[in-house]
């Protein structure tokens, strides 16, 4: 049975998103995001308590989406430009039948897309990023981890949608490809995130400590991620 009062109000960089709860028969707590109001789902034994620390818990990956849906239902996804590395670029269609896209200067040339045509657009879009990615990505992540005691085991891109980063137990590295589209600092610091993981698999403060020693502005770069993260998955 869905209860449609707002349970809780969950603060976020720019004001606040309401809270839902919904009790029903089930083995986990489920959290749905839509139109910038969060739903949990849990059964009716769990306790508030437990409720809060799950929003805790999940904190980044509900803002995330909440301000994803809040930018493209106020820029009705915006597909003028395009930001590399917190850049914008303009975009221009040059026509044309090769699906490709290549920077000159401020602009992007993109060919192989008709006008209005979203959906190849942003299929170019993503291409062209994930190449970026996977030539920016392995020298970020070697110079910082020169300083570090445990190397990791390799890297991979990442197309998940509620991490910007994850590391194994045997020290692999995925990061998320549309890192590509926030500062540089912002990725030194998901890659300095993922580095502390090989020493902590946890978020102790020994962790924090860490990622420290590896990004010493490792809080501006979250509170950007907080703060615009949900905008860069505008492309799939």
């Amino acid at each position: 049975m869905k209860n449609d009062s707002v349970w809780h109000r969950l603060p976020l960089p720019d004001g606040e998103a309401p809270v839902l709860l919904t009790r029903r028969p089930r083995q986990s707590i489920g959290i749905k995001v839509s139109g910038g109001v969060v739903e949990l789902i849990a059964a009716p034994g769990v306790s508030q308590q437990r409720l809060h620390q799950v929003l805790r818990q999940r904190y980044d990956w509900i803002v995330g989406h909440v301000l994803r849906q809040r930018s493209q239902l106020a820029a009705g996804e915006d597909l003028s430009r395009l930001c590399v590395l917190g850049e914008p670029l303009a975009l221009r269609l040059m026509g044309g039948a090769r699906k490709t896209a290549r920077r000159e200067g401020g602009e992007l040339l993109v060919s192989g897309v008709a006008a209005g045509d979203a959906a190849g657009l942003k299929a170019i879009l993503a291409t062209f990023l994930k190449r970026e990615a996977a030539a920016l990505f392995p020298g970020r992540l070697s110079s910082l981890a020169a300083n570090c005691r445990r190397k990791p085991s390799g890297l991979q891109l990442s197309s998940a949608r509620t991490r910007w980063g994850s590391c194994s137990a045997d020290g692999r590295i995925r990061l998320n490809w549309r890192l590509m589209q926030a500062p540089l600092a912002v990725v030194d610091y998901v890659i300095a995130h993922e580095l502390a993981h090989l020493e902590h698999m946890n978020h102790s403060p020994a962790f924090w400590a860490e990622t420290e020693r590896l990004c010493p502005g490792w809080r501006d770069a979250r509170r950007w991620l907080r703060q615009h993260g949900g905008g860069l998955f505008v492309l799939d």
